[in-house]
């Protein structure tokens, strides 16, 4: 990464997704988003979470639960309102009920496909053994990750969730590096995030194999029961593991952390034009100027753009 090492501590941590032509932001309680409009001009909104669950926010393991499923509500939220902004909600069916379909359909599918499937094709297969186990597993689940990604990323629509996902990115390592928030001086910065929701889903493969390998598969119904329900328990710990890769980022250990994940966001980002970071910058702009007086909750948001598509 140019434009030197230091990162501004003295903010709480940002991050956020791309929209189809958008990008959405947020930092502590505030969020905004922004999106290109038909005619060329970029409309913005914001808001504030409310306070009642900040206690719950700063809990270890339990923050990570609640900064997935924020994220995922926020991510729907933004959408519906950048497709409104834009225009083209009944063209491409982003109604409330439409995306709210949409994410029951993707809850099961990762429980079914991400979470299950691995688990019971390795059963199938007649391994065994602690270790031999959960590796098969988790290679099977990386398989079907970085497949479905690459897969997705085909389609030309994509490309530019892609691309935006990248803008985000630049963005957010500007703001961090204290540069000036213009395209000349934020193309110097990597398109690739220690806190992204792609680096996110390659630590919780990892943590998976490490957390099953603990629990063990003694019947289908434990296999089951421990998928399903140790879902919370690995999304907590690769949440705090992104977290601490954020913190210590150039460091080795942060850097050994985020590698996988860097590498993958090499599928999941695209080089962005200087119109979609200046969409980026005024989905950061807003999500700033939302801001309470109070100090922000260090609640660090995951970056689903890579996921989410």
């Amino acid at each position: 990464m140019a434009r030197g090492e230091a990162i501004d501590t003295t903010v709480g941590p940002i991050g956020g997704q791309a929209l189809l032509e958008g990008v959405m932001m947020r930092r502590g309680q505030s969020w905004g988003a922004a999106v290109r409009r038909q005619d060329g001009t970029i409309g913005t909104t914001s808001r504030v979470l409310p306070e009642s669950l900040d206690k719950w926010r700063q809990l270890p393991l339990v923050r990570g639960v609640m900064a997935l499923g924020e994220t995922a509500a926020l991510g729907t939220k933004a959408t519906i309102w950048a497709a409104q902004e834009r225009g083209d909600e009944s063209g491409d069916g982003y109604t409330r009920k439409g995306l709210a379909t949409t994410v029951a359909v993707a809850i099961i599918g990762v429980i079914g496909i991400f979470g299950l499937l691995p688990a019971v094709l390795v059963k199938l297969a007649g391994i065994d053994g602690t270790i031999a186990f959960p590796l098969a597993e988790g290679v099977i689940r990386l398989g079907i990750l970085v497949g479905y990604l690459y897969l997705l990323g085909r389609s030309p629509q994509v490309q530019r969730v892609f691309a935006y996902h990248g803008a985000e990115h630049m963005t957010i390592h500007a703001f961090e590096h204290r540069i000036a928030l213009v395209p000349s001086e934020i193309r110097h910065f990597s398109r690739r995030h220690p806190r992204c929701g792609t680096a996110f889903l390659l630590v919780v493969v990892i943590t998976t194999m490490f957390v099953h390998a603990f629990m063990g598969h003694h019947s289908w119904q434990w296999l089951v029961l421990g998928r399903i329900l140790g879902l919370p328990l690995v999304a907590g710990i690769a949440y705090e593991l992104i977290r601490f890769a954020g913190r210590h980022q150039h460091q080795l250990i942060g850097r050994i952390i985020m590698a996988p994940g860097s590498w993958l966001q090499g599928i999941t980002t695209a080089e962005p034009t200087d119109d979609m970071i200046e969409v980026a910058v005024a989905a950061l702009e807003a999500t700033l100027a939302a801001e309470p007086l109070a100090p922000a909750v260090d609640a660090t948001p995951i970056d689903l753009a890579g996921a989410a598509r």
